[in-house]
């Protein structure tokens, strides 16, 4: 398993949930709901029959109407129901790694923690605190409503 640095920063937004981490893990798992909890994400394009394995795609648009952008996001590593790890490519901003860590909590909830840092130009050439500092509020953001929407999923619709 891929082990990015970046996934161990100070910066790493941690966010813990009632639900359980099969809970959070089947709304990630579901590429559908990507544009429902990543930030400035406005719809949903298609999704790889195969996602979230190493390699699979989901089509997005960012932006707001009639400034859309199509963009799409790939799988680099996943281990289900612990870690993924995705590269979105933000045009014309360049490209982001993001990895998503889940674990357990002692309460039979999950701890989301989420990394994000920019690859390639023109944001990778910005100085990376500054870059993962810019990143903080969205992923907090993203992590809120992605445990809210686990929460009201209920366990036994968890397939995954």
């Amino acid at each position: 398993m891929a082990h990015p640095d970046e996934a161990d920063s100070a910066l790493t937004v941690t966010r813990e949930t009632s639900a359980s981490r099969d809970q959070v893990w089947a709304v990630i798992a579901d590429g559908w709901t990507y544009s429902q909890w990543v930030v400035g994400n406005s719809r949903m394009r298609a999704v790889d029959p195969n996602w979230p394995a190493p390699g699979s795609t989901i089509h997005h648009s960012i932006g707001v109407w009639p400034l859309l952008l199509d963009d799409h996001t790939v799988v680099e590593d996943c281990e289900p129901k612990r870690q993924l790890v995705l590269l979105a490519k933000g045009r014309p901003f360049g490209k982001a790694r993001i990895t998503m860590r889940l674990e357990d909590t002692a309460d039979g909830g999950c701890r989301i923690d989420m990394a994000e840092v920019p690859v390639g130009f023109p944001m990778g050439w910005i100085p990376e605190r500054l870059a993962l500092a810019a990143a903080v509020p969205r992923n907090r953001e993203c992590t809120k409503r992605l445990a809210a929407i686990a929460e009201r999923r209920p366990p036994s619709a968890v397939d995954q």
